[in-house]
């Protein structure tokens, strides 16, 4: 009888150890897969019916790749009914969270289930509060060097000169401190000039500093979020450099769908400046004290899910005084994006302390963002070298200081506008195709 009882509580205690053993197993295998391919902040948990991977990438360009290779690389070992979750993450902070049963996505990525059906079974969803466990964020303080082209000024069919062009090479690096804490620098290079300055800039052909700063992103709830930038921003225009503070929020409906928001700055004219006359030039910084211009905006957006289209209205006091109504279309082809806007301006300017009527016309204009190569940078290291991830322009069909918003790059939009559960619906198929490209075994 002992001997019965023995061998039955080893047969439970065999049953209990076996499925905790497998699963803990398909952490470490998936843990140790995605970190030999460049992906940090790891964390994992797992059950009998799940498995739960916090990640993040700075490795691939495009953020809707990585997010499903880490969900392939996540059911590669696990039973075709559980439940995968992955939580990508910005800055060590969650964002965004793809859910599906495994053997959907291994269907899905060896081509047994088309893009359509599996858009019905997976669920992608803002997650801001799906906190990681402990763990150490192996992100911060690692320094990025990013190399790409700076700012392109040009102005055409000038009396005497066909053409004016300034293009300089822009070198910015960055780093955070800690999670969702990121400074950046930002330095430009002369590279090719003809015809003299561009709107009376004179500081083409000048080796100058461009925006210094520090900025904190914060989820709020789920799909919230709430960004504090400070220091100097360079907008490319002497007129409009500033120093100070910006604070940007932004609320999604749980499917990205629709965005509604503000932010609200406290700034003052900030540059560095260069004057010329017949022997040299003269450089100096001017900070005016104290702050007092408070440009601000409320912001409503709506996605379109099957077709990469999202519309924007805004309506705000802008940076030189103005008021006015904004509306952007953008059409988005991947990562390529083409925007087309119009501004409203009751046309006020505080620089004038009056209204310029020519600026109380509709203005309008196009706007491009165009990918660099190559989509895959180098391994995260201490100090890494790479390449700007893509290159903007943008052309207003005649000239107008209305409707200017002060551009940080550091705004939630700019943060988590590529993890947007819509984006990622639109771009399924692209991202397959590209992880079955990266993942030969994904195609079995």
């Amino acid at each position: 009888m002992r001997w019965v009882t023995l061998l039955f509580s080893a047969g439970l205690l065999f049953g209990a150890w076996v499925p905790g053993g497998a699963s803990e197993h398909r952490c470490s295998e998936a843990m140790d897969r995605l970190r030999s391919a460049g992906y940090e902040n790891l964390a994992c948990e797992t059950t009998d019916s799940s498995v739960v991977v916090w990640c993040e990438n700075r490795r691939i360009r495009y953020p809707v790749v990585w997010m499903i290779e880490a969900l392939s690389v996540a059911a590669s070992a696990a039973p075709d009914d559980v439940m995968v979750h992955v939580v990508a993450e910005r800055l060590a902070i969650p964002v965004t969270g793809l859910s599906a049963r495994a053997g959907d996505i291994r269907a899905w990525l060896n081509g047994s289930v088309g893009t359509e059906e599996f858009r019905r079974s997976i669920r992608v969803e803002f997650a801001g509060s799906e906190r990681p466990p402990e763990r150490h964020s192996s992100s911060l303080r690692k320094v990025d060097l990013a190399i790409g082209p700076g700012r392109i000024l040009s102005e055409f069919g000038l009396p005497g000169v066909w053409i004016r062009a300034n293009f300089d090479v822009s070198a910015e690096i960055s780093t955070a401190f800690l999670p969702g804490l990121n400074a950046s620098g930002r330095m430009f290079f002369p590279a090719y000039n003809t015809g003299g300055p561009v709107d009376n800039d004179s500081r083409y052909n000048e080796l100058r500093p461009g925006s210094m700063l520090l900025s904190y992103l914060r989820p709020v709830g789920r799909s919230g979020f709430l960004s504090f930038c400070g220091g100097m921003v360079e907008m490319a225009n002497w007129r409009y450099d500033s120093y100070g503070v910006v604070v940007d929020a932004k609320q999604y409906s749980s499917d990205g769908s629709w965005g509604v928001g503000g932010s609200l700055g406290y700034v003052a004219p900030g540059r560095y400046q260069v004057l010329n006359d017949r022997t040299q030039r003269y450089r100096s910084w001017i900070f005016v004290w104290p702050l007092h211009n408070t440009p601000y905006e409320a912001w409503a957006s709506y996605r379109v899910t099957g077709f990469d289209l999202r519309m924007t209205a805004r309506w705000g006091r802008y940076l030189v005084g103005d008021r006015a109504w904004r509306m952007d279309v953008e059409r988005s082809f991947g990562e390529t994006k083409i925007t087309v806007f119009g501004i409203k301006s009751d046309g006020y300017s505080d620089y004038l302390k009056r209204v310029d009527r020519q600026n109380t016309r509709l203005l309008g204009g196009v706007r491009m963002e165009i990918p660099l190569p190559p989509r895959e940078r180098g391994m995260p290291d201490r100090f890494r070298v790479t390449s700007a991830p893509a290159f903007a322009w943008s052309y207003r069909y005649r000239v107008g200081d209305v409707g200017v918003d002060l551009v940080t790059r550091q705004a939630v939009e700019d943060h988590v506008g590529a993890y947007n559960p819509i984006t990622i619906y639109n771009n399924l198929e692209r991202a397959r195709s590209q992880v079955r490209a990266r993942q030969p075994e994904a195609r079995q």
